[in-house]
């Protein structure tokens, strides 16, 4: 192999093994205990509006929450009973099993009846084993306190969840601040993962609610993590984007290194993404301040949360409704919401569907591959024989260029002792070198590049699978033979040596896929090596032969199953290829030529 064949071949692996690294590469303060607030609950029912309701009494009147700072509750509350606790409410949809709590308001677990995580359904709201709740209210900023106490609960029809209590405002010129109400109001539609959240602080009195903490009322988060369970955000089998969805355009928000990001610029949704769920807010016309954060909190190592801040309230009743979005990344799903009449909320145009990762210039030849594969597993329902046959299919239209490589690579090894000729005598004259050189490729029909161009053409190809196969929603728990590859988004194991790993490399599982790769990929490189005259090529191409494998052996070992199955698959058809079929042709090329 000549010294610029052998730097394009370099080249090529060298920008494979970057597009592998890039596939890669992609604190709230703590909350202090407060004392128990303790009230019994007791049911009711009107009769006129069928509600189902829970009330916190007590035995003296109730008196209500004193908000002296945005900060701090004020020690002045009237003491309450012992034997008070937070009431959970259960309810369910036809796509959730939903958990409230009495305590904030709040719901503490939203899990996705059509979608497992392991024996269990998908939980959208990751708390760990803390008593976190998602949707939690913070008069002022982020940083504040969040509401905790226990609210009042009523059930109105099948769908609707009401959560209400009453607070003073802060004092204001030496006398007590009004008291006002806050109420809670989610609506759960049966076949929706679209829900709404209508917040409702409505004055005792004709005048606006002294609610200005440096110009926020109040901030409703979202958070402490999305689900599913993982072991760390990797960027490969879990991971965190930030996005943002304005006049047709998604945002990628890059997160600081102090895990704060403050979005500045106008946004219509806001999202928390995960490789394969999401949850994305959907506020009102209302210009909320929009916060990401991430890293460490109590109780979770890796947070990440959404917060949405609300501009001070001019009306003496005010309802602010926020929509939110909790489910799969899937396109069929998330289209839903782009026709009114599709879904119960009526709602239209939001463009949810951008949430879908997709590569920016390969997107097209991605959602191509994935109608191909869709295809083959609605002849065959099995994703793993669907891979195979997508493998065969792709290979089958690179043939013609796989094929020239070859042919190419070929005539360059048979013309290698009369380049090593020419760079001998033209030594010391360096133009007439190379003005000899080009008239010998020009002579024999053949390009230095020859065999190097149609591997990198063949490089869109590989991308565009890699992305496919690494976060193809379909491929999630997806089984191709059960007991070994049990679910092709994710690597298979044939043993498990956890909790220990192997110094460096981090791995606690044996895999077989990989091996199985290595052994293709080493048996086909042999396959494909051409006889070479020349020493130093033969070292270089023998080089090329072991160190490659190994190489992706250690990028790819963490790979999903689907993914190594297809390059596995590639490399014994490229061996059978190079075997049997060009051998073939060749003969018929030969017999055409007498």
């Amino acid at each position: 192999m000549d010294k610029k064949t052998l730097i394009a071949v370099v080249l090529s692996v060298v920008i494979i093994s970057v597009g592998f690294m890039i596939q890669n590469a992609f604190f709230a303060p703590e909350i202090p205990e407060t004392a128990a607030i303790e009230e019994t609950t007791v049911q009711e029912e009107a009769e006129a509006q069928e509600m189902e309701t829970t009330e916190i009494t007590e035995t003296e009147a109730e008196e209500p929450r004193v908000y002296d700072t945005a900060a701090v509750v004020s020690d002045n509350v009237e003491p309450v009973p012992n034997d008070a606790l937070p009431q959970e409410i259960k309810a369910e949809t036809d796509v959730f099993n939903i958990t409230f709590s009495t305590k904030g308001g709040v719901i503490t677990s939203l899990k996705l009846k059509k979608h497992m995580d392991g024996d269990d359904f998908v939980e959208m709201i990751y708390r760990n084993d803390t008593d976190y709740g998602a949707f939690d209210i913070h008069f002022g900023s982020p940083d504040v306190k969040p509401v905790d106490d226990l609210f009042h609960y009523r059930k109105i029809g099948n769908s609707t969840f009401e959560f209400y209590r009453d607070y003073r405002a802060p004092s204001q010129n030496g006398r007590p601040g009004d008291v006002f109400t806050l109420k809670k109001t989610y609506i759960f539609e049966p076949q929706e993962y679209l829900f709404e959240l209508k917040v409702t602080i409505e004055n005792s009195i004709k005048e606006y609610p002294a609610l200005d903490f440096n110009g926020i009322a109040y901030t409703l988060g979202v958070g402490p993590q999305i689900g599913p369970s993982f072991t760390k955000l990797d960027g490969r089998r879990e991971y965190r984007q930030y996005y943002t969805y304005y006049a047709g355009k998604r945002n990628k928000e890059k997160m600081p290194r102090d895990n704060l990001l403050t979005i500045d610029h106008d946004y219509i949704w806001a999202a928390l993404v995960g490789k394969y769920f999401t949850i994305i807010g959907i506020p009102d016309a209302t210009e909320y301040r929009l916060q990401f954060r991430a890293g460490s909190i109590p109780g979770i190592e890796e947070s990440s949360r959404m917060y949405l801040s609300r501009p001070i309230i001019k009306s003496s009743k005010n309802t602010d409704i926020f929509r939110f979005y909790a489910g799969p990344k899937v396109a069929r799903v998330l289209n839903r919401y782009e026709s009114s009449d599709k879904n119960a909320f009526g709602v239209q145009n939001l463009g949810l569907e951008e949430v879908i990762d997709s590569g920016k210039l390969l997107g097209w030849l991605e959602a191509v591959l994935k109608a191909l594969l869709v295809m083959f597993y609605k002849i065959i329902p099995n994703y793993g024989i669907a891979i195979i046959l997508l493998t065969i299919l792709v290979k089958v239209v690179l043939f013609p260029i796989t094929h020239k490589s070859y042919e190419s690579t070929s005539k360059m090894q048979a013309l290698n002792p009369k380049i090593q000729e020419i760079r001998k005598k033209f030594e010391k004259n360096p133009q007439k070198m190379n003005q000899e050189m080009a008239a010998l490729y020009k002579k024999e029909g053949v390009s230095p590049l020859g065999g190097c161009l149609p591997l990198v053409l063949q490089m869109p190809f590989f991308f565009a699978l890699y992305g496919l196969l690494n976060k193809h929603f379909d491929l999630r728990g997806a089984v191709f033979i059960r007991g070994w590859i049990d679910d092709l988004s994710s690597p298979e194991s044939i043993f498990s040596f956890a909790p220990f790993k192997i110094p460096l490399v981090g791995w606690s599982d044996i895999r077989l896929l990989p091996i199985l790769f290595v052994v293709s990929q080493l048996i086909s490189s042999k396959v494909m090596q051409t006889p070479s005259t020349n020493d130093a090529s033969q070292s270089q191409m023998k080089m090329m032969t072991y160190m490659m494998p190994i190489m992706f052996f250690f990028i790819l070992y963490e790979s999903p199953s689907g993914l190594l199955l297809y390059w596995s698959i590639t490399n014994v058809l490229t061996m059978l290829q190079q075997k049997y079929l060009v051998p073939l042709l060749q003969k018929r090329k030969a017999k055409k030529g007498k």
